[in-house]
């Protein structure tokens, strides 16, 4: 697979910078990730990070078969990290119904990608400088309010996560994903990605990009985070691609369970059906038995 990938985030005007964003790669597949913690709501960075650290378990467990069903990975993988917003909740001191974060992550296998948002961290498509797709903000809309509309989605909190997940796509060379944290995407224009991004070298100009939306949003600017993907141009860097982490921000305790061995569906849903909800019980069985499988790594070391 050729690309190129980078990622970035600036605090913006606030006093912390509760956004986090993460890049996972394997052989033929990809993770992109970025996590938007609640503002108004404590532990907004613990969540965020809780998160990215979730979804880079899982992906690293997970076995080939397991990535192939992308849409059953992206729901389990996703659930799997609001229990871990939790443990990381409980452990920090917080009330486990504060810290919430919205998520949108993209997982590209052998050339086909699927992805899934909670919230209004977004994700766009585009090809040929013109927006191909877009997600849309899960917000509850108020008559005569058209901006800063409450988030009805996320990840974290008592209520368990309800993502969008994506149909298939068949990834083009050209093809460009930009996702973005709302601080971002509120003054981008894909016409951006072509002034201040080159394609071959992305990370060389994320920080002007970024600098750029900034200066555009009405002050204090929100944090801006992207993570950044062109389709079908062969990487010339190798930068590092951990997760963006804060200086300031608190230092977080170590999680003694990882994710591993993503359960998979039974079978596949008939174009005609409606979607099933997700069983609880099936997320509590995975997690058992992750306990169970690290129990025992663990036994034997």
């Amino acid at each position: 697979m050729d690309y190129s990938l980078a990622q970035q985030s600036h605090q913006g005007g606030r006093d912390y910078n509760e956004d986090r964003t993460a890049i996972y790669e394997r052989d033929d597949c990809v993770l992109l990730v970025v996590a938007d913690g609640l503002g108004g709501h404590a532990g907004g960075d613990v969540a965020s990070q809780a998160f990215v650290d979730a979804m880079g378990d899982s992906f690293r467990k997970a076995t080939p078969q397991q990535l192939e069903k992308a849409e059953s990975f992206l729901t389990l993988s996703i659930n799997y990290a609001h229990h871990t917003i939790h443990r990381r909740a409980v452990s920090q001191g917080f009330n486990v119904e504060s810290p919430k974060t919205t998520c949108v992550v993209c997982l590209i296998y052998k050339g086909v990608a699927r992805w899934a948002h909670s919230g209004d961290s977004r994700l766009y498509l585009i090809r040929k400088r013109s927006v191909k797709f877009v997600t849309t903000d899960h917000v509850s809309k108020k008559e005569g309010r058209e901006h800063n509309s409450p988030i009805n989605r996320c990840v974290g909190g008592l209520e368990g996560p309800k993502p969008e997940i994506s149909e298939p796509h068949e990834m083009r060379d050209g093809d460009i994903f930009f996702l973005a944290s709302d601080g971002a995407w509120a003054a981008f224009k894909p016409q951006d990605l072509t002034d201040y991004v080159d394609p071959e070298h992305p990370s060389l100009g994320l920080d002007s990009l970024l600098q750029k939306l900034e200066n555009r949003n009405k002050a204090p600017s929100d944090n801006l985070s992207v993570v950044v993907m062109f389709w079908g141009i062969k990487q010339m860097e190798s930068p590092n691609y951990d997760e963006f982490h804060e200086p300031d921000t608190i230092q977080l305790l170590d999680d003694s369970i990882t994710a591993s061995r993503v359960q998979s569906k039974a079978s596949e849903e008939k174009d005609a059906a409606p979607k099933e909800k997700f069983d609880m019980k099936d997320l509590d069985n995975a997690i058992f038995e992750i306990e169970s499988f690290i129990s025992e790594l663990d036994d034997k070391l």
